[in-house]
């Protein structure tokens, strides 16, 4: 391998291409960033097709690193060596590890295929609705594996694959369906027509949480942005909406905080039957 800028630019290019939605659209990739990341999308079974990897990085002998390096390799994926005041221009500063793979952006499943995966189980789709904040995206889908959802649902502007959400979720994208629509209201309608009831969080105005009656079919949740909620139209179009209660003269929960505690609920009356507690060390 070299780090010739004719062999090094073409890929880094491509990679900088990705922190745009238009670019990720273009080129049809999006980006991982450190070494966590590569570690979790080889052991979930995705292809990393190309990585830039920063020399100094490259040629590091610690086991974890160089047995990354061999994962990668051995899985088909080329890597591409580049100067390290390259790999720091890219990685702005974040000390992830100096490395960033090129993966495919895969067709969006149906929600027909997660019932069909999910089987007999509960089933419960996480419904993230225009929210703009990438941060905000992968926080909710971290919580939406913690959380035992069957699947994560991107509607409108809110984009699972913009590197930041990738970095927030910690690899969870790997590990749950995540359906994209552009339209709230094409989901909405697919999930209603599967007998999944539809239930929109609202700050005020809905039944509370613990009074809210939900079906055992099926249940998708839709959340808005942080600022604004769920837009008026979605609003109306759901099933019923519920909220969550708070003390006098509190805002609202985050956006992450409420989707944690509405999972929390919906998995405590299904049992847990998803659940993985891990032992505490003696």
């Amino acid at each position: 391998m070299t780090g010739d800028r004719k062999i090094w630019s073409g890929t880094v290019e491509a990679v900088r291409r990705t922190s745009t939605a238009k670019g990720r659209a273009a080129g049809g990739l999006f980006s991982i960033e450190g070494l966590r990341l590569h570690e979790r999308a080889l052991g979930a079974g995705w292809q990393v097709e190309t990585a830039v990897i920063g020399r100094s990085f490259h040629l590091d002998n610690s086991p974890r690193i160089q047995t990354l390096v061999q994962d990668l390799k051995e899985s088909g994926c080329l890597l591409v060596p580049v100067p390290d005041e390259v790999m720091a221009e890219l990685t702005e500063g974040r000390d992830l590890g100096a490395i960033i793979g090129l993966l495919r952006i895969p067709e969006s499943p149906q929600p027909n295929d997660v019932v069909a995966a999910v089987a007999n189980d509960p089933l419960v789709f996480l419904v993230a609705v225009d929210i703009k904040d990438p941060g905000n995206i992968g926080a909710l889908m971290r919580t939406a594996l913690a959380g035992g959802a069957s699947g994560f649902v991107a509607c409108g502007v809110s984009d699972p694959y913009h590197p930041k959400a990738l970095r927030t979720s910690m690899g969870s994208l790997f590990k749950l369906p995540v359906l994209i629509y552009s339209k709230t209201q094409t989901f909405m309608a697919e999930s209603a027509a599967l007998g999944i009831q539809n239930v929109g969080l609202a700050v005020a105005g809905g039944v509370i949480l613990p009074a809210a009656q939900f079906s055992a079919k099926g249940v998708a949740l839709f959340l808005g942005s942080e600022s604004w909620g769920l837009d008026a139209e979605t609003e109306q179009l759901v099933d019923c909406l519920v909220s969550i209660p708070m003390p006098d003269g509190v805002d609202s929960y985050s956006v992450n905080a409420a989707a944690a505690i509405a999972l929390y609920e919906l998995g405590r009356r299904q049992g847990f039957r998803h659940a993985r507690v891990e032992e505490a060390d003696e």
